[in-house]
């Protein structure tokens, strides 16, 4: 897929071998080796949250794809309804991370979650997993005054009842990350992730957790476990073959859906 969301810093893939020519930046014709694409993805810039646009426009329309750009999304939404349907799944948990920070993987899970709630009266929950750089609360213009998921994971007691919240988009809901912890903690692999995610799975709507990325700790790992299919976001231009090889090679054949290119300016 290709992007320019804001959503955090470009970043690249370091050097994974000796191989020079396996080390080159995913770009042109090399970024389509059929061993790690299955999808890409082209859209345009969009403008950063944070930047002030003169022209007055709703807060949830930043980060959201086009017509012609969500047509992709629809394309990989009809790829995971296949595979959902070769393993019996009605409703299933989609988690989507990058190989590496700032790839856009945010942009993608936001805009996937939004393609399905395309089709006749079906829901979508974004839970927002970015241990560092939450941004889906931004991009939808939701309020996290009552917090969100982190604080639930440090608190369980004060209930599962809120984390879920409207959003502007019909049928799509979020549970915002809420305030990022400061001090390093088991959180993905806790007892109250596990009710967040039990609860999820008894709602008749898809699921989509927008993670962290691959390269650098064991949280997208984790994460993997809670979630049917796996999404894998590279940074077209910045994220190598190797590094995205090694990225995918962390998660469970049966799950992985495929690569996203998504292509920054």
């Amino acid at each position: 897929m290709t992007a320019s969301n804001g959503d955090s810093r470009p970043g690249s893939a370091p050097p994974d071998s000796d191989d020079s020519s396996a080390e080159e930046p995913v770009n042109g014709a090399r970024g389509r080796d059929a061993a790690t694409t299955e999808l890409m993805v082209r859209h345009g810039r969009v403008p950063k949250v944070d930047e002030p646009d003169p022209t007055p426009i709703p807060p949830f329309s930043v980060g959201i794809a086009t017509p012609e750009q969500l047509d992709a999304f629809r394309e990989l939404r009809t790829r995971l309804l296949a595979m959902a349907s070769a393993a019996g799944k009605t409703h299933f948990t989609t988690l989507v991370v990058s190989v590496t920070a700032g790839s856009g993987a945010s942009f993608v899970a936001r805009n996937l979650a939004v393609a399905f709630t395309l089709q006749d009266r079906q829901l979508a929950i974004l839970v927002d997993c970015n241990l560092r750089h939450p941004m889906q609360h931004r991009a939808l213009g939701t309020a996290t005054d009552e917090g969100g998921l982190f604080e639930f994971l440090d608190q369980p007691q004060i209930g599962i009842e809120g984390l879920v919240r409207s959003t502007p988009i019909p049928g799509l809901h979020l549970i915002p990350a809420g305030r990022p912890p400061t001090l390093p903690r088991e959180y993905f692999s806790s007892q109250a992730m596990r009710m967040v995610m039990a609860g999820l799975r008894q709602a008749p709507c898809y699921v989509f957790l927008d993670g962290p990325p691959a390269k650098g700790a064991p949280d997208a790992r984790i994460l993997a476990d809670s979630a049917d299919f796996v999404i894998l976001v590279a940074g077209y231009g910045h994220d190598t073959i190797a590094g995205i090889s090694q990225a995918a090679a962390l998660f469970d054949p049966a799950k992985f859906a495929g690569v996203v290119f998504n292509e920054r300016h």
